[in-house]
């Protein structure tokens, strides 16, 4: 991983480390201990760091993108957002900044899945089957649009990536749901679950924007060109589709004297 910035030295540690909650705390207690305009430096230097294509930097990003979830900087972001609008860094306060709550939900739009009981089940019921090791049965659970269903269901040791792939593709979608998926530890350190989270053009901005460095460039392209995303998304995948293929490309010969 690069160190030719202030915080190569924070990023090599946080590479480093194995455990993934280690690498959230040290981002939340760094984050915690600077000012406004160093921690957006830093979330700058780490959004660049992962959106040219290293794995290590990548991994240190989606640490990042969870530790803006903890409780404990959560009410920062709106700080981190102003302060990089004052450094005209806007792809970072375009990810750091929540974006506003929609009052209807889509929960309203999906149907709750019919477990055959002849009769629909209550949130309470439907939380049960959520940890059911029955197959037949999380084969239905995975379409309930309900958020706490879903935060249930994703500590189940019988779901697999494909169930949450699904979960994830459905539309329309809870953006609590989809955000849900990102946040936990165990399905978005895989690729196929973050990628249809993107993808998703129910899910939050925020969580989209911080997903998009982590993408391998044929799935950047794909999200660049999408009708069915958001403006500013596009332009992230397109943007960072830009500058992980300016890297790749072999230096210009350089003249010789003669």
């Amino acid at each position: 991983m690069e160190d030719a910035t202030p915080f190569g030295e924070l990023f090599q540690r946080l590479a480093r480390l194995d455990e993934i909650d280690m690498r959230v705390g040290l981002i939340c207690e760094r984050l915690e201990s600077v000012s406004d305009e160093d921690a957006v430096r830093l979330l700058h230097e780490a959004h660049r760091g992962a959106s040219l294509g290293g794995t290590d930097a990548q991994s240190v990003f989606l640490a990042l993108g969870w530790a803006l979830f903890e409780p404990r900087l959560a009410p920062r972001r709106p700080e981190f957002g102003a302060a990089a609008r004052r450094a005209e860094l806007h792809h970072v306060a375009d990810f750091v900044t929540l974006p506003l709550e929609d009052d209807a939900t889509a929960e309203d739009n999906r149907r709750v899945p019919d477990f055959g009981r002849g009769r629909p089940l209550t949130l309470g019921e439907r939380k049960s089957l959520a940890r059911t090791h029955d197959r037949s049965l999380i084969q239905r659970v995975v379409r309930d649009p309900h958020p706490d269903v879903v935060r249930i269901l994703l500590d189940n040791p019988s779901l697999t990536e494909e169930d949450v792939v699904r979960i994830c593709a459905a539309r329309p979608n809870h953006p609590t749901v989809l955000q849900t998926v990102y946040r936990h530890r165990r399905w978005v350190v895989r690729y196929r679950p973050r990628n249809t989270i993107l993808r998703n053009p129910d899910t939050p901005l925020d969580t989209a924007l911080l997903l998009a460095p982590l993408l391998r460039k044929s799935e950047l392209k794909e999200a660049a060109t999408s009708s069915e995303l958001a403006p500013p998304l596009r332009l992230s995948c397109k943007t960072i589709l830009e500058m992980r293929t300016a890297r790749s490309k072999p230096p210009a010969p350089q003249g010789t004297d003669g």
